[in-house]
């Protein structure tokens, strides 16, 4: 193998991650309904700050025309959300040249294939990461919540989503995807197998739809399954559009590193890079959560601050169900 050969499989690994990337955020960002936005960004520094208007509580009063009382003030605030970056990257890859030769396999094709490897695991991670957030930020607003594990069924119904949704009051058409594991999601099919109530249609990317026309987004995230105390209650996401916001920045970064002194030449790859995320509504606490932070920081509900004034300006509405 010629030193240029290390020079290939770079590219070969990079261009094919980075197209891959790109077609399947596309792709995603379209089946979610706007609701998981993946993106890219050139965020600098630990944290990506953007002030806002905070909503003004009871701006309009009832007036006494005849009246000469005081009345209390109100007052213009600013607020600050806050996105997180999250540092990501690969354990060393041996990809000692005798191996090449001994297959008679060229570099670049290894290097396609360690790219498209990669594509379709940095999305699930940024997928993992985002949903881990969000729920942890969720689960803190009772309010937005609706428990159906006492519920007959327990399990995933037409009931339950339509009592979730009744969270957001007249906002609930706001609602556009809801993110599920496949346990209660085969749950809901198996109910409902005649689909006698036409509860479900069926095309695009695997995508079911409840009676109102918000998506199904199924994924087996470990991020939708409570560990403790029950590990049978499995949690959906009712998300609105902007719900949770990832920006993958362009600092991806690889490098070979070849080493002598053993009875083979070896070679290894290894990759890190970055990217940004935001829940709606609630911002990163930089005191408790801290800078390049750990998952079990970003499942922490305490690390996310909610800031709105409104419940109903927030990311949307959580259900937890049980296993049938």
């Amino acid at each position: 193998m010629a030193l240029s050969d290390l020079v290939v499989y770079t590219d070969y690994t990079y261009s094919t991650m980075t197209e891959l990337v790109a077609q399947e955020v596309e792709k995603f960002n379209a089946a979610s309904n706007g609701t998981i936005v993946l993106s890219p960004g050139a965020n600098q520094g630990d944290y990506s700050d953007t002030t806002k208007w905070q909503k003004i509580a009871g701006l309009v009063r009832r007036r006494n025309a005849y009246g000469t009382g005081s009345v209390s003030g109100k007052h213009l605030a600013n607020i600050v959300d806050t996105m997180v970056k999250v540092a990501a990257g690969t354990p060393p890859v041996e990809i000692n040249p005798s191996q090449f030769l001994w297959i008679q396999k060229s570099p670049q094709e290894a290097g396609v294939v360690l790219g498209t490897q990669l594509a379709g695991d940095m999305l699930a991670d940024m997928l993992n990461t985002a949903l881990l957030g969000g729920y942890a930020a969720m689960v803190q607003n009772s309010a937005m919540t609706y428990d159906a594990t006492s519920d007959t069924p327990a399990s995933l119904t037409p009931t339950a989503l339509i009592k979730t949704a009744a969270k957001l009051g007249d906002r609930a058409q706001e609602i556009a995807a809801w993110v599920t594991h496949s346990v209660p999601m085969h749950n809901l099919w198996q109910n409902n197998a005649a689909n006698a109530e036409r509860l479900f249609t069926y095309g695009g990317i695997a995508i079911a739809r409840d009676p109102f026309g918000r998506v199904f987004i199924v994924t087996d995230s470990a991020s939708l399954i409570n560990t403790t105390p029950n590990p049978d209650v499995y949690n959906l996401l009712g998300l609105v559009s902007g719900a949770i916001s990832v920006e993958k920045n362009n600092d991806f970064l690889a490098n070979e590193s070849t080493l002598n002194g053993n009875d083979n030449i070896t070679r290894t790859w290894q990759a890190e890079w970055s990217y940004n995320m935001a829940i709606k509504g609630y911002a990163w606490d930089k005191t408790n959560g801290g800078k390049s932070p750990t998952d079990a920081a970003i499942g922490t509900s305490t690390n996310w601050d909610k800031y709105v004034t409104s419940d109903k300006d927030g990311p949307g509405v959580l259900l937890k169900v049980l296993a049938a």
